[in-house]
């Protein structure tokens, strides 16, 4: 008897401690910026006489990885770390950014007569990732509304691994992450929002040709849990815009393009639209519970106390303002244009991919909207999203 209970003792002290090694430790890396680098480059070319985690012509220095996409997916590739990861193997991961998983999806379909596809290539920012399937975009050459190459694409071409600020005003020493609203202890400061590229950063590379003029965006999002509902989520304060025109600078020039950043704000009559609509035809709502995490919007500030993740409430007139995350998502999605949802569909529940077309496996329909079931929430003949704001249906 004492046999058995040491033998199930054990068994729960390995699992626990395994828990830590997932949840704990991987957690801990990134916080105040950048892990350790052992975490990432191997420092000798063997250790104990045996090449580890990289092929036999590795240098002193170099990434465990085959490219830099491929260095970030040995931790954010793995379907272990629900807060983390951010390639899944059946668009599982429900993380604001979204699931990297799209780039590999291309759908099909039939209707009237007529052929129709989606693309991988157009869900989401075409990062290279050699060890896990990812290629470079074969339509684009270049970042849209911008000279940023494809053939440059990576994760570090927009977050910087090694976790600098960029802010020339604000050298110091970085203790806390600059992700979660912890408030650094005197005499340090806190990194950039999910390790950003700061004024200043190369784009990942001195190759890309490109080097930021806009400060990493202010931002907070939970610790621990990153699946998205509209209880829980990143709250956006301000800049995303900005930063986002590091490589898409046409984009906030006005030129027949929608207005986002930190100067369009949203009228009295957007933001009372936003926060009375439901659903079309449902008018009823009020500003405590009118968020909505399939358009969400900016606070319109610099302060990060007032970022609430959990908040339900709906946009201030005058103050909260629309951005480029409002209608896309940063790394990828089941739609076209890193949508949030179907922009080509007149009605939501008829979105792509549908469980009949071509393409589809498992649960991608329901996972394209982070497993809302659209016709059961809004209705069968919910229009476009847009209507959030501008109500024409």
């Amino acid at each position: 008897m004492k046999k058995a209970l040491k033998i199930i003792l054990t068994a729960l002290l390995v699992e626990f401690l395994s828990i830590l090694a997932i949840y704990g430790i991987s957690y801990a890396f990134h916080e105040g910026g950048v892990g350790y680098c052992e975490g990432c480059h191997i420092q000798h070319e063997s250790q104990n006489g045996d090449i580890k985690d990289v092929d036999e012509g590795v240098r002193t220095g170099q990434i465990k990885g085959s490219d830099p996409s491929s260095n970030c997916l040995r931790c954010h590739g793995t379907d272990q770390r629900e807060f983390s990861d951010v390639l899944s193997k059946d668009g599982s991961v429900y993380s604001s950014g979204g699931d990297f998983y799209w780039l590999k999806k291309s759908f099909t379909w039939n209707t009237n007569g007529r052929y129709y596809q989606s693309t991988g290539d157009s869900h989401g920012h075409n990062v290279i990732a050699a060890d896990y399937g990812l290629n470079q975009d074969i339509k684009l050459n270049s970042a849209p509304g911008g000279t940023y190459p494809a053939a440059a694409m990576s994760c570090t071409s927009c977050h910087d691994p090694h976790g600098k600020t960029g802010n020339a005003d604000t050298i110091a020493v970085i203790s806390v992450s600059g992700s979660y609203g912890e408030l650094p202890p005197e005499g340090t400061i806190a990194g950039n929002y999910i390790l950003l590229g700061g004024a200043g950063y190369s784009g990942g590379t001195q190759l890309s040709g490109i080097t930021f003029t806009q400060p990493a965006p202010i931002a907070k999002a939970n610790p621990r849990k990153w699946t998205e509902t509209d209880s829980n989520h990143t709250a956006y304060g301000s800049g995303m815009s900005e930063w986002c025109s590091n490589c898409h600078t046409d984009y906030l020039n006005g030129n027949n393009k929608h207005s986002a950043g930190n100067s369009a704000k949203l009228n009295n009559d957007i933001a009372s639209n936003y926060n009375s609509y439901v659903k079309t035809g449902d008018l009823t709502g009020t500003k405590a519970d009118a968020y909505l995490t399939l358009v969400p919007f900016e606070l319109g500030t610099t302060d990060k106390s007032p970022l609430n993740p959990s908040s339900t409430s709906g946009p201030e007139a005058g103050k909260a303002n629309v951005m480029c995350l409002t209608c896309h998502r940063a790394h990828a999605s089941a739609f076209q244009n890193i949508g949030r949802w179907d922009f080509s569909a007149t009605f939501i529940a008829n979105s792509h991919p549908q469980p009949t077309d071509g393409g589809v496996s498992g649960n991608d329909a329901l996972n394209s909207y982070y497993g809302r079931n659209m016709a059961a929430e809004f209705g069968q003949y919910q229009r476009q999203l847009c209507n959030k704001c501008h109500i024409q249906d």
